[in-house]
């Protein structure tokens, strides 16, 4: 019986430790639009960039041009990655969503940000958001206008970049 009962108290542990180990899903919209989510650096190598995804078990296609790299995420997320002379330019994240939604994660995101960047740069718009004072600069960007093209439809987008500063030599 001493021995039934440690047998359960160790399944009992490790079930516990399974538990705590597993990621549960996140009520957030953008956590996963930001570098460190696929352990991506602003200035990497493109043979560097390619094997930490390919590790961890991203698949990609080739983008508009051989500078451009996307990754298959999901139906409504894309990341696109831009190379300059094989260092990684920029990192875009869009997310397509309905209207609502859309200006939710972009206050979820003004709010990440504001946290950990600060205030961003004084701009006219209420919809774009530019930390240029770091480095790698982010832009945010909100497309949630009712009667574009898009917003006609009931869908947003918001689009957020990492990108060096530098101009392309």
């Amino acid at each position: 019986m001493h021995g039934v009962m440690l047998s359960f108290y160790d399944d009992m542990i490790a079930l516990v430790a399974l538990l705590l180990a597993t990621e549960f899903p996140s009520n957030s919209k953008t956590s996963w639009m930001r570098p460190e989510s696929f352990h991506l650096v602003v200035g990497m190598s493109r043979s560097d960039t390619v094997k930490t995804l390919e590790d961890v078990g991203w698949k990609m296609k080739k983008g508009d041009d051989d500078e451009h790299l996307i990754i298959d995420y999901a139906d409504d997320k894309a990341v696109t990655l831009q190379f300059h002379r094989d260092r990684l330019r920029s990192i875009r994240f869009e997310l397509f969503t309905f209207l609502p939604d859309a200006r939710t994660a972009f206050n979820e995101e003004k709010a990440f940000l504001r946290e950990s960047l600060g205030r961003p740069k004084r701009l006219k718009s209420k919809s774009v958001l530019l930390y240029d004072g770091t480095l790698p600069n982010v832009m945010v960007v909100l497309s949630a206008d009712p009667k574009s093209q898009n917003g006609s439809q009931g869908l947003g987008i918001l689009v957020v970049r990492y990108y060096d500063p530098a101009p392309p030599r």
